[in-house]
């Protein structure tokens, strides 16, 4: 019953595709967001080292939290050297609201980045009737380079240099509660297909949600004889989840 109703509200989300224009969000004072003095050091490294001055003035709290969260972490996990392209793929990304962590990060590296974001509903509706592509077209919109994508993951065929993978669906109850049909319940043709579109020297880095995932998500490379790293739990200064996320890289020589 529950995918009978998904496969119907799905169906109606990609044909219809009703949503709001112009989705837009008020910048809001950061003044006492943080009251530790560690996070406050971490702050002001990360504003320094990746540019993060114009996110700070034009966010409200939380985005701004949420993409400290996504530089921080790759920050920590990451080691890139600079050059004049690159090429980055973020699987799932939802109304992208992290955008502009990711574009930072990654442009600190490159002379011209390409920042792909690829989301197969992206025609869910929020309760303000704005769906997550007018959301994700908001966040994104002073990023050249950056693209959402509204399509299948697996049917698409560019590839990257780096991959962005968080919270993907390979437990089909949390899809199913996210309201994707069970088809599209595919994780490990989903990873191949991810390390296919790798380029050589490349990483995956996946974030997963609480410790059963993260336990599937090995299981699943290691059938595919796929290299990873394994991270553990991931914990930042600036967001705390009430299940601990836990990362592990994928690489490809």
């Amino acid at each position: 019953m529950k995918n009978f109703k998904n496969q119907i509200d799905f169906f109606l989300r990609q044909y219809l595709g009703f949503s709001r224009k112009n989705y837009s969000e008020k910048n809001e004072s950061k003044e006492g967001l943080f009251a530790q003095q560690k996070a406050l050091e971490r702050e002001q490294y990360l504003l320094e080292k990746f540019g993060l001055e114009t996110l700070k003035s034009n966010s409200t709290r939380q985005n701004y939290l949420e993409n400290l969260y996504t530089v921080d972490l790759l920050e920590r996990f990451f080691e890139l050297e600079f050059r004049d392209n690159l090429t980055v793929l973020d699987i799932g990304c939802k109304n992208w609201c992290y955008a502009r962590g990711e574009y930072f990060f990654f442009k600190r590296y490159c002379k011209n980045l390409i920042l792909d974001g690829i989301e197969i509903d992206s025609n869910r509706l929020y309760t303000n009737f704005y769906n997550r592509r007018e959301v994700a077209k908001f966040h994104i919109k002073d990023l050249k380079g950056a693209k959402y994508i509204s399509k299948d993951f697996l049917r698409h065929d560019r590839r990257y240099n780096y991959i962005m993978w968080f919270l993907p669906f390979i437990i089909k109850e949390p899809m199913q509660k996210w309201g994707l049909p069970d088809k599209y319940f595919q994780p490990e043709k989903m990873l191949s297909h991810a390390y296919e579109l790798l380029n050589s020297g490349g990483n995956i880095f996946v974030v997963n949600q609480g410790l059963t995932e993260y336990n599937v998500q090995k299981g699943l490379c290691q059938k595919l004889n796929i290299p990873f790293i394994l991270l553990g739990e991931v914990k930042s200064e600036f967001l705390n989840y009430e299940i601990p996320m836990f990362a592990m890289v994928l690489n490809k020589n």
